[in-house]
């Protein structure tokens, strides 16, 4: 992917928002946001020859996109895949079991809001742990006071809980059956917070991107980019 189409693109990001769950949508939704990703990071580095960890990565479909694509190795670690299509490590962000500076690149995208708050330094904490000096990372999360992070309960997820779970159900087909956000494990995460956690963890911020809208000044404006911004990506180094 030499360069990124903005008129496809829009095309594709619309699609997936309507249609993610027909078929096999969600699979492919994941693989094209494998290719932004790439996209995202082919000025920063090389995928080849590197070894990769994908913390979170679900069932492995970033993993099988860039290893079928890259000549490199690349490993997926997800706490609960339900049908793994790549080599999968089951373990939480918080207990990566691999020996320190293993890894020259880690992703991390769209996991830090499904993990309770007190685990989000300790996450970022081993993510640098296991990443080799100078190595490089990918994280992504949805800022909470965008109308896109609710997940299952956008756009009502700021409402109280009892109203946006009645909203959803009412104006949406799939409905939302938990009985709370903790029982969904969606919590709130915001880009500020995102900021203080990378730093304190010991890495160096290279660049925030708008990895849905591709507006990515909006990622450099406080406030602003906290309600605007999708899904941020932040682009550390070690």
């Amino acid at each position: 992917m030499n360069k990124l189409g903005l008129v496809n693109h829009y095309k594709n990001i619309f699609f997936f928002a309507i249609k993610r769950y027909e078929g096999e949508n969600y699979k492919s939704m994941r693989e094209y946001f494998a290719s932004i990703l790439v996209y995202d990071l082919k000025e920063v580095v090389d995928l080849n020859n590197k070894r990769i960890l994908d913390v979170g990565g679900s069932n492995g479909e970033f993993s099988r996109y860039i290893g079928e694509k890259y000549d490199c190795e690349i490993i997926n670690l997800d706490p609960n895949p339900t049908k793994p299509l790549w080599e999968t490590i089951i373990a939480p962000a918080d207990q990566i079991p691999f020996e320190d500076e293993k890894f020259d690149l880690i992703f991390f995208r769209g996991v830090l809001e499904h993990i309770p708050p007190i685990l989000h330094q300790a996450s970022l904490d081993e993510i640098y742990r296991v990443l080799r000096k100078d190595g490089v990372g990918y994280f992504v999360i949805p800022p909470w006071y965008n109308p896109h992070a609710g997940h299952g309960l956008k756009p009502f997820h700021l409402l109280p809980f009892p109203v946006a779970k009645f909203l959803r159900n009412l104006f949406f087909k799939k409905k939302v059956t938990y009985s709370s956000l903790e029982e969904a494990s969606l919590y709130k995460v915001t880009h500020s917070k995102t900021i203080k956690m990378i730093e304190y963890s010991g890495f160096k911020l290279i660049n925030t991107l708008d990895t849905h809208f591709r507006f990515h000044i909006l990622t450099k404006i406080p406030i602003f980019r906290e309600f605007l911004v999708p899904a941020t990506a932040f682009i550390v180094k070690k």
